[in-house]
């Protein structure tokens, strides 16, 4: 006898990325969207499907990485004129967390983590961290930056914070956001907007030091304020610089 029990499983709530994704593909499999379009503006965008910047944001880095949009710096975001496949046969990768509710969740977690580790921190501590900012100026060659060495250095710059504050559960919590932020939707999103906006790494290390400085001298309030300010920073930078050009030898699709 069939149990119907056993065909019923739990629902899971889409992510918003994947629900506006899914809405595009349906548009261009209507036609509505064709190749070498341009799309409108991400503000108008954003409007239009009734979402939040960041979420419309998600979803145009999503559609790079599936070679389904080509958004070309200065120029634009266009419907790829050569897609990878098919839009019906586009199946969702498993790209991770929402970014931005990443960020949402640091902002609420790491700054008063710097201010307690500013308050605890030993010799041991500030060596590490000493060594993970040299190691990611080390891995900038005049004006490259090797974007591998910095999102790796900025991760363990965040862990090894949580870590001088000696409480296990706030390690336990920043190592989960350390996996979190090295998911491939967080990656990519850091990749086509922080390190492509000019001074953007030069900025981040200033912001890292100044975090830094500020454990160093015990000085919890500034630690805190420090970390907070760099955190709205990066979310700023990620949702509004321009998204990088994934061809860079590519020209705009006919429209």
């Amino acid at each position: 006898m069939i149990n119907p029990q056993d065909f019923i499983t739990p629902i899971k709530p889409k992510k918003v990325y994947t629900q506006i994704v899914e809405k595009f593909i349906d548009l261009i499999e209507q036609g509505i969207f064709f190749p070498g379009m341009q799309l409108p503006s991400e503000r108008d965008l954003a409007r239009q499907f009734g979402v939040s910047r960041a979420s419309l944001r998600e979803s145009l880095t999503v559609m790079q990485m599936m070679g389904l949009v080509e958004t070309l710096s200065g120029a634009g975001t266009f419907i790829a004129n050569e897609p990878k496949a098919n839009p019906v046969n586009y199946s969702m990768p498993n790209l991770g967390e929402s970014p931005f509710l990443i960020l949402q969740a640091r902002k609420v977690i790491e700054p008063p983590v710097t201010a307690l580790a500013a308050a605890h921190r030993k010799s041991t501590s500030l060596q590490k961290m000493t060594e993970i900012l040299a190691s990611v100026e080390a891995g900038r060659s005049g004006n490259h930056i090797m974007y591998e060495v910095f999102s790796k250095g900025d991760r363990e710059f965040h862990l090894e914070v949580a870590r001088a504050t000696g409480n296990p559960i706030l390690v336990a919590t920043q190592e989960m956001i350390h996996g979190l932020m090295g998911q491939p939707l967080w990656l990519a999103l850091i990749r086509e907007t922080s390190l492509n906006t000019p001074g953007r790494f030069d900025e981040a290390m200033k912001e890292h030091h100044g975090i830094f400085d500020a454990i160093q001298n015990k000085d919890e309030q500034l630690a805190s304020i420090r970390m907070k300010a760099h955190l709205y920073r990066v979310e700023k930078v990620m949702k509004d610089a321009d998204l990088a050009n994934n061809s860079q030898d590519s020209n705009p699709p006919n429209t």
